[in-house]
């Protein structure tokens, strides 16, 4: 078997010349997503090249299904569909509105279907059914499906005999003409990431199964394999009766960012993940190894899985656009027995309800808004009820979409390409897509034994083009916009980007050209977030190089603590104040600005530590994302803090490890969970998790020397992370000090050090993406992909390398 594929130029022209393709129907379930969305636009496209080199017959007509699980997945991906069709042929060659899809002018049918796979519908919104009421009404849905006494029984019947996928295959070939309802689909792409949605149904089944007397541990895993079970038999009935090619795309789930040695000759994987939720969940191990699990599985009845090593899609840039608030906020909201703002609470009217056969409220889409937020001292809070100003919707500039990811920041998505060493969308799809339409490559298949690992590749860099466009980059480098959004990545991957977002703010406002404002300044046309960008400069690791801690932990108290705009004005005060009215108040706008981009981090979820007379104080929202809490009352945090403490202690007293103080304790939390700290100090932690000892493993330092002598004592590429203002610019600096070594002399031996733009003076600019990317390395966090080394170096500094001349016997030190 050879290793060069053919090439898709020839299958594409075969194809068009025997004709033989233009009467099929292919189908892509959940295929407004990122990688089934895309793959469906590359089969079209292809469709169309073959048009353009011979004409179908007039009846020909390709069909392309698409599946998303709401309406709201089926006008996004309708969007994008309009879209790729005018960038290509302009808007006189819009598609055409027919029954249930879209017609293109080439004569490929799009149709669009409302699906989801579903192990039991009525179960499936438990969550939305307030908590007393969830027992009643699952013990009556159970009792109707099974004998009394034998629910259990009853409910393990009804997931076995389950086969969601076939069915709706089988009812889509009746929708179509006479002639093709005999015949099979030519491919059927699953584009929904299995082991996410397995999990998501084990969730809301197990809840069901724990309100049935005398269930065990061991019936909850007897229901997990009959669904894994009625999973695997549907897709071998779509396999073996309705289509010819079946394809999947598959994830390992933690995208290679794990160990893998063995022992006693069995693998033993350890989590090293440090992007998403998960990242200090062992669980997040077994889901790696169930997708292993479901890959082999499907692979023996026939189904072709695309495993990626790591994939996330870009199928949509938001402009100036709302972004919804996540799903699991949004029902901690629902279910804490307080208002925290406005409507946070609000639900469809009695007439939407009852559209949807239920008498339980269902909640409206909430929106990320930006309000004041709530300052409280660390140690010793008050004890009393809060509530929230509902605030207002936050619109970026621009903002991305991903399928099932849901809604992120170009920052997120340049760090997570770096670091992750993401497929992209497109290329996945180009696979799925190219072996849905022309079968498997006869030179070097796809998928040898129905497997395709597909590995990181050069296709990456288009992402990169993408977000290195001048609008998309500026959204990393004006200190206005959000550099991180709620629904990717943890919440210390989230509190570091927002830490340079206000590094950068800082730098914006300490350049500020306020003079430049014109004394008789035109206000209904003044745009304050456009003159600041246009009138200060970029952060440059040449600017911060020679930054004080002392100065810049006064200057950040300043921005953490701002309560209104004047508050602000103190770090760029203006030499005319009262002379020119209109440029006064053009001023104050631009500070306001200002202010909204500092209130916009609690908002999103990342708290500020700030210090101020020596007191340090917390700046939160109604959201605190490093403890996934709601704050109810001004003492929450610390309450809950200390409840968590009392359980781990009684857990480490129970494994016989030693006890830390609750200092060290919150201070683990702190550094590792997410808090944004810019009090001018350092906490070092080497702990992955609270689940292990936390004695010795959380370290205070004062300056940089102690926090150098500490990283070199660490084991070399074991996981750390640090938090305070000492940290940061001490983490910043060693990353110029590796940044400034590349010499073009070298050519590309200098790898990741080219990563980082310079501007047209040579200095090398702060982008947050990047940055985070090289943070996630240094702290033993990069993906493991055997030549990880060019993706740059564990810990801050590189480690001195010793001098031996004097220990070698017989060289003389001196020689030249």
């Amino acid at each position: 078997m050879g290793y060069k594929k053919e090439r898709t130029a020839t299958k594409l022209l075969r194809a068009a010349l025997d004709e033989e393709r233009y009467r099929d129907t292919h189908v892509f379930i959940g295929g407004t997503g990122a990688v089934g969305g895309t793959a469906l636009l590359q089969m079209l496209s292809m469709y169309e090249e073959m048009m353009s080199i011979r004409l179908p017959r007039p009846d020909d007509v390709p069909i392309l299904l698409a599946t998303g699980v709401s309406s709201e997945d089926v006008e996004a991906f309708t969007g994008r569909l309009f879209r790729f069709i005018r960038s290509r042929h302009g808007s006189s060659k819009l598609p055409r509105s027919i029954k249930s899809g879209y017609l293109t002018h080439s004569g490929v049918f799009v149709a669009l279907e409302r699906f989801k796979v579903t192990a039991l519908p009525a179960l499936e919104k438990i969550k939305d059914i307030p908590v007393n009421d969830r027992p009643e009404v699952i013990r009556n849905l159970l009792s109707s499906i099974g004998k009394p006494g034998h629910v259990f029984d009853g409910l393990l019947e009804v997931i076995s005999e389950t086969r969601p996928m076939s069915s709706f295959l089988k009812s889509y070939r009746e929708k179509l003409p006479p002639d093709r309802r005999t015949s099979r689909f030519r491919s059927v792409v699953l584009g929904i990431p299995f082991p996410s949605m397995v999990a998501y149904h084990l969730d809301y089944l197990k809840e069901a199964a724990s309100h049935i007397e005398g269930v065990t541990e061991d019936k909850l895993n007897e229901l997990v394999r009959v669904f894994r079970r009625s999973l695997c038999d549907d897709l071998s009935e779509i396999r073996t009766s309705l289509s010819e090619e079946v394809l999947l795309a598959h994830t390992t789930a933690i995208g290679g960012m794990y160990n893998e040695n063995l022992s006693d000759g069995r693998p033993v994987k350890t989590i090293r993940l440090g992007f998403s939720h998960s990242a200090k969940d062992d669980k997040l191990i077994v889901k790696q190894e169930e997708a292993e699990e479901f890959a082999q599985e499907f692979a023996q009845i026939g189904i072709k899985v695309l495993i990626t090593a790591a994939a996330i899609g870009i199928d949509e840039v938001r402009i100036r656009a709302a972004i919804p608030l996540h799903k699991e906020i949004k029902q901690k909201l629902l279910e804490v027995p307080v208002e925290l703002f406005p409507g946070a609470k609000k639900t469809l009217p009695m007439e939407a309800r009852a559209s949807k056969r239920t008498n339980r409220p269902v909640p409206i889409r909430q929106m990320i808004r930006i309000y004041p937020s709530l300052t409280i001292p660390l140690n010793q809070p008050p004890i009393g009820p809060v509530t929230f100003e509902q605030g207002n919707i936050l619109t970026p500039t621009y903002s991305i979409r991903s399928g099932e990811n849901g809604f992120f920041s170009v920052s997120n998505a340049d760090a997570l390409y770096r670091v992750m060493r993401v497929a992209s969308a497109s290329e996945l799809g180009q696979v799925m897509a190219t072996v849905g339409l022309f079968g498997e490559d006869s030179l070097s298949p796809w998928f040898p034994n129905n497997v395709c690992y597909y590995t990181e590749g050069d296709n990456s860099r288009q992402v990169f083009d993408l977000l290195y466009q001048p609008p998309l980059l500026q959204m990393q480098l004006s200190g206005l916009e959000p550099l991180a959004l709620q629904d990717l990545g943890s919440a210390k991957h989230q509190g570091e980007l927002h830490t340079l977002s206000l590094l950068i703010l800082l730098h914006r406002l300490r350049t500020l050209d306020i003079d430049a404002i014109d004394p008789y300044v035109d206000l209904e046309h003044f745009d304050p977030a456009h003159f600041l960008i246009e009138h200060s400069r970029p952060l440059t690791f040449e600017d911060l190089v020679n930054w004080d801690v002392g100065l810049v932990a006064k200057e950040m108290q300043i921005l953490a603590s701002a309560e209104t705009p004047q508050d602000l004005a103190v770090l760029k005060p203006s030499r005319h104040t009262g002379l020119f009215e209109m440029k006064d108040k053009a001023a104050h706008q631009i500070f306001e600005r200002a202010l909204e981009a500092i209130r916009m981090i609690p908002s999103l979820g990342s708290p500020i530590l700030f210090e101020r007379d020596g007191a340090t104080f917390i700046r939160t929202g109604y959201f605190v994302a490093p403890l996934a809490l709601l704050v109810i009352d001004t003492n929450t945090i610390d309450d809950h803090l200390k409840k968590e403490y009392e359980k781990h202690k009684r857990e480490m007293f129970e494994k016989g490890e030693s006890l830390c103080t609750f200092e060290e304790y919150r201070d683990y939390h702190i550094c590792s969970g997410g808090f944004i700290d810019l009090r001018p100090t350092t906490l070092l932690c080497t702990a992955k998790n609270s689940n292990e000892g936390l004695t010795d493993k959380i370290k205070r330092l004062s300056d940089e020397e102690s926090l150098r002598a500490e990283l070199f004592r660490l084991a070399p590429y074991s996981f750390f992370t640090t938090c305070g203002l000492v940290a940061l610019l001490f983490r910043l600096r060693g990353l110029y000090n590796q940044l400034r070594e590349a010499m073009a002399e070298l050519g590309t031996l200098h790898e990741f050090r080219w990563q980082m733009p310079r501007d047209r003076n040579g200095h090398i600019i702060v982008v947050p993406g990047a940055v985070e990317a090289f943070r996630m390395v240094s702290e033993g966090l990069e993906k493991t992909t055997g030549t990880e080394r060019l993706d740059g170096i564990w810990g801050y500094e590189r480690r001195p390398t010793p001098e031996r001349w004097n220990d070698i016997p017989g060289i003389n030190p001196s020689y030249s």
